[in-house]
């Protein structure tokens, strides 16, 4: 994701008409304002919305002065808050209890980690891949970090992947990768890599050094060009969902039924819901195929369907947010193959391993 100086994006729009709504925002130097209105931010960022031309843009919350970055950090507060205070409670939902590290990955070569899945193998293992600049490669380790080696695709180049998925099909367990990311908007097609989930010994690790590459599927957005970061299928017919990235307060969701393998052929991802929910960059759905789970760079929200119900009605409603721990760039997550258990990762190392449980019933 490209990034954008705060005393560049200043120079651009100095001396514009002020909204009633924005807020002038001054950059730790004193020297640069800019009027704008607060998006969204996480622990080392803040998305802000220029007024002079409506354009979303990303800085470090760092760049910002003391007042400024207090103001988001209060913003934060609130906004969490409000959140305990109005999160119902359903029968039958899952209650998640407090985040935890599990380990720091060993592997100094995972360093952007940006898809995570669970191994339908062996429980307690975990894949995941780097974001941009790697080999076409996945990487496997466990729920200590251990390092247990990588395969890559056979024939296949990563341009940007972006994130990864685990499913059971025909008693046959898969890894679904998606070289999805589409920064500047430019590229018309994206590629998902279909591959069977290798051998693995626990104590070796991974047995092979390549996999043949079983499907790619191309595909392009039924209405416009689209950057993604999240991709998940449902395991009960193999539906791909996609998550397309907005800097703003909403996400567009795509539906792209499991297409016949013809690796000419583009096929299309229809819309099927908008979500309120920013800047999402990771997604999975639960081994039931009930739940759907997307994160962003601070928490992640779940969506449920109920019996019979189809995807689309169950990204139209509001989603459940799940308090998720800090991380630095945080772009990854997947459901355990309990679906009871969120786990999660970071671009930026040392690269945690957090682990979202099923909290403690309390004694009556």
């Amino acid at each position: 994701m490209g990034k954008t100086t705060l005393a560049l994006t200043i120079a651009a729009c100095l001396l514009r008409a002020v909204a009633a709504e924005e807020r002038t925002w001054t950059d730790n130097t004193g020297r640069h304002r800019v009027e704008a209105e607060y998006i969204a931010a996480q622990t080392d960022k803040v998305w802000l919305r220029r007024a002079s031309d409506n354009k979303v843009f990303e800085l470090r919350l760092a760049e910002l002065c003391q007042a400024d970055q207090d103001h988001v950090r209060k913003l934060l507060d609130e906004k969490e808050a409000e959140q305990q205070a109005r999160q119902p409670d359903h029968a039958g939902r899952i209650s998640y209890g407090p985040p935890r590290q599990l380990a720091t990955l060993a592997n100094p070569a995972i360093d952007e980690s940006s898809g995570l899945a669970c191994s339908r193998r062996k429980r307690g293992l975990f894949w995941t891949h780097n974001d941009s600049g790697d080999a076409a490669r996945i990487y496997l380790f466990d729920s200590k970090g251990r390092d247990l080696g990588s395969f890559t695709l056979a024939g296949v180049r990563a341009w940007d992947w972006e994130d990864m998925a685990s499913f059971t099909w025909r008693d046959k367990h898969y890894l679904l990768v998606g070289d999805v990311g589409n920064n500047g908007l430019a590229a018309p097609v994206q590629m998902l890599h279909l591959v069977e989930e290798p051998p693995i010994d626990l104590q070796k690790g991974v047995t092979v050094g390549q996999v043949p590459v079983v499907q790619t599927i191309q595909y392009s957005y039924e209405d416009d060009h689209r950057d993604c970061e999240a991709v998940a299928v449902d395991p009960t017919d193999r539906t791909i969902l996609l998550a397309a990235k907005h800097y703003d307060v909403k996400c567009s969701v795509y539906a792209l039924d499991w297409p016949e393998n013809d690796p000419e052929k583009v096929h299309v991802a229809r819309p099927i819901a908008t979500s309120k929910v920013p800047l999402v960059t990771g997604m999975d759905v639960s081994p039931d195929g009930r739940r759907a789970v997307l994160v962003t760079y601070w928490n992640a929200y779940e969506f449920e369907r109920k019996e019979s119900e189809d995807w689309a009605a169950a990204f139209s409603r509001d989603p459940r947010e799940i308090r998720l721990p800090l991380r630095i760039q945080g772009e990854s997550l997947c459901y355990g193959p309990d679906g009871r258990t969120i786990y999660l990762t970071s671009e930026k190392r040392p690269t945690p391993l957090w682990e979202v449980p099923v909290a403690a019933e309390k004694p009556e």
